[in-house]
Formats: structure tokens, C-alpha cells, sequence
């Protein structure tokens, strides 16, 4: 489905990320896969290496030369590129009234920030396409609907549904398609709820998703393949929720 396209995707060595790359290798594609942590880095590497060629390159996308240093790094591992998945992301906890400029600063640098100029980097190396070159931003249900003292990471991903949009109406004429994926409640160290031992709060998620259960970073990756895949050809400025049901239900009046 992705045979021998090009593929760069951030923050990918745990999690939904990761998922993501050893879907897109199991499909044909060949891989970067990066995140700022070397530890991490190498022991993905070592697993995504069985299912085809990738590999690793350390950035902190903090800084918008960092963003531009890695998609360059990669364009020429490769020796071109097909597909950017913008999916590192950052989350500060604690409460609004405590939120300080450096907790904004970093949430909005790795949210919105590197997804803005790593998506700016990729359309000028890769240049006019025929709808077979792709943007990918990892969003959150978090864009649609707020979390009660969440108000740094639900505004900077409601900043990425609207980059999604935006890059896919400018992009068009170059023929670059930008999609976006909407996970909901789903396993991984940024979630803090979906990964508790505590089973009385597991059970409390699990009762407000329609499909009866917490997501795994594999349910993201399906959708990430479809999306960077021919079948998507004439899909563009989309948000894909992949969420159990979680959006599309009103409140429970009733157990």
C-alpha cells in the first residue's frame, strides 16, 4: 500500500508514534523515525528494523532549526520525501491558574510550533506534487471537545486542527495533500488516565467510550496508513477521529 514511499514521522520512538512506523514499514514504506531521547531512539530502531529500512535521527523540535535541520537530515537520508507525519507532542499538567510562559512556551513550541515549520521544510524540498505527497498532523478529541484543566494542550491542539485545515487549502495547488488524526483516549506516557493502575478510574473511562475500551497506539496506525496511502488521494483538510465513539456521544442520562 505505501511500496517504497518516503516517510518521516516526530516524536516516533514510543507510542502512538512508533505504532505508526512499524505500520508504515509493514507496508512498503521506508522510515526516519525521530524523538530527542538517543536510549529510546536506538532500542526502536533495533525492533522497526525487522520490518524494513529505517532509521533514526535525534532533533529537539523546540527550536524551529532543529525542525528544518531534521527534515533536510531526512530528505537526504532517503534521498527524497513522500510523507511528514507531524506527531511529537508535549503536555504540561497542573492547574490553569498555575500555568507559567515557560509551560506555554514549550507546549506551543513542540504542539504547534514544529508542525508548523517542519510542514514548511517539507513543501519546499519536496515542491509540486500530483496529490502523491502528504502532510500528517497528530491532533487529539481534545480539539473538538475541553478537558477540565487542560487548557495549554486543548488549545494547542485545537490550534493543530486549524493548521490542518489552513496548509490544506494553501497546499492544494502543489498538489501536496494535509490530513490529520484525532486519537482519543489512548495508552501511552502522555496519558496519564489511559495508562492508571487504578481500576476504578480505568472503569471510568471505559464506561464514557462507546466502544467499551481504552484505545492502543495500533488503533492510530491504521488510519495513519490510509491516509498516506493512494486511497487517499482525493482526501485533504480532514481530521480523522479515531476515538471509539467518544465525539459523537452526548452526555449518559442513563447507566
Amino acid at each position: 500500500m505505501l511500496n517504497d514511499q518516503k516517510v518521516l514521522i516526530t516524536g516516533s520512538t514510543s507510542g502512538i508514534g512508533k505504532a505508526m512506523a512499524a505500520a508504515m514499514l509493514k507496508a512498503g514504506a521506508r522510515v526516519v523515525i525521530n524523538s530527542n531521547e538517543p536510549d529510546t531512539g536506538s532500542a526502536a530502531l533495533a525492533e522497526l528494523e525487522e520490518f524494513g529500512e529505517c532509521h533514526f535521527i535525534e532533533t529537539d523540535l523546540s527550536s524551529v532549526e532543529a525542525c528544518q535541520a531534521l527534515v533536510g537530515a531526512a530528505f537526504e537520508r532517503l534521498g527524497g520525501l513522500d510523507c511528514l507525519v507531524n506527531n511529537a507532542a508535549a503536555a504540561v499538567g497542573g492547574p490553569f491558574r498555575d500555568a507559567t510562559v515557560e509551560d506555554f512556551a514549550m507546549t506551543f513550541d513542540v504542539n504547534v510550533r514544529s508542525s508548523y515549520f517542519t510542514s514548511q521544510a517539507f513543501a519546499r524540498l519536496v515542491g509540486k506534487r500530483n496529490c502523491d505527497a502528504c502532510i500528517l498532523c497528530t491532533g487529539s478529541t481534545n480539539s473538538m471537545q475541553a478537558e477540565r484543566e487542560s487548557v495549554l494542550y486543548d488549545t494547542s491542539k485545537g490550534a493543530i486542527l486549524m493548521l490542518v485545515r489552513s496548509l490544506a487549502v494553501t497546499l492544494a495547488e502543489d498538489g501536496i495533500r494535509v490530513n490529520g488524526i484525532g486519537p482519543g483516549l489512548v495508552k501511552t506516557r502522555l496519558n496519564d488516565y489511559a495508562s492508571s493502575s487504578d481500576p476504578e478510574l480505568q472503569e471510568l473511562m471505559r464506561s464514557q467510550i462507546p466502544l467499551g475500551r481504552i484505545g492502543e497506539p495500533d488503533d492510530i496506525a491504521g488510519a495513519a496508513v490510509f491516509l498516506a496511502s493512494p486511497m487517499a488521494h482525493y482526501i485533504t483538510g480532514h481530521m480523522l477521529y479515531v476515538d471509539g465513539g467518544i465525539i459523537a456521544q452526548q452526555m449518559v442520562t442513563s447507566t
